[in-house]
């Protein structure tokens, strides 16, 4: 039976990208005299080559750098594009989502107090401390937000914002399935395709995250950057 596993095994991995094996499972296969390489890790010049490569694809789709911004928001704009440069996505996508809870409390803060110039410090910890629900309705009622933009707002924060802050993975990949995917009983050596929706299974979810990621990132920091463009000059009288 090893031998039978062994070769079904060989096939099945011909043409693929990934095989996921149940550890158990693995450990089991091991424990039977089945043979598994292990690929190392890149190294650092190769990881870095890589990450190059896709950064050039992705540089001229990213929304340029407003000028004029305040420093803490530029820093969030910067720490944004570095995270997409290196592909790290899913932190992109989370300090997208910061930047827009930021610059809707600076904002709306900066607005109820009449100006840069006459703003207290120790009025900050209550918009420091808010959610960003509360933040949303808050900027709506001083006037920045029209009723559009705050529906907006709010479908971005269940949708996007929560899940990522959270890392509620399965409700990220909730919509990916896996299709045509080859399971192999390793008791029989039984071969069957089947899909698997990602909200049904950790490891798909694993695997369907970083695509989820990479599909969500340019829209969002496109959004957050819209949110950025619509709000700062609302505030330009007063500073």
């Amino acid at each position: 039976m090893k031998n039978d596993i062994e070769k079904i095994m060989e096939e099945l991995a011909k043409g693929s990208d990934r095989i996921i094996v149940n550890p158990e499972t693995l450990e089991r296969l091991k424990s039977h005299g089945i043979p598994f390489d292990i690929i190392p890790s890149p190294t650092i010049d190769e990881l870095f080559t890589q990450r190059k490569e896709k950064a050039y694809i992705k540089a001229p789709h990213l929304p340029r750098l407003p000028q004029g911004l305040p420093p803490s928001i530029q820093a969030l704009y910067q720490e944004i594009r570095e995270c997409i440069f290196f592909g790290l996505n899913g932190a992109a996508i989370t300090m997208a989502s910061i930047l827009i809870e930021y610059v809707i409390k600076q904002v709306t803060f900066i607005k109820e107090s009449g100006g840069y110039k006459d703003a207290d410090p120790k009025r900050w910890d209550e918009f420091e401390n808010m959610e960003l629900s509360t933040a949303i309705n808050r900027a709506k009622r001083a006037g920045l937000l029209d009723s559009k933009m705050a529906k907006r707002l709010q479908s971005f924060r269940i949708t996007i914002r929560n899940p990522y802050s959270h890392y509620n993975i399965k409700k990220i990949t909730k919509n990916v399935v896996a299709e045509k995917v080859k399971e192999l009983d390793v008791n029989t050596g039984e071969v069957r395709e089947i899909d698997i929706e990602a909200q049904n299974s950790p490891m798909i979810q694993a695997q369907a995250k970083p695509f989820m990621d990479d599909h969500h990132v340019l829209p969002v920091f496109h959004f957050a950057d819209e949110v950025v463009k619509y709000l700062l000059p609302k505030i330009g009288k007063t500073i």
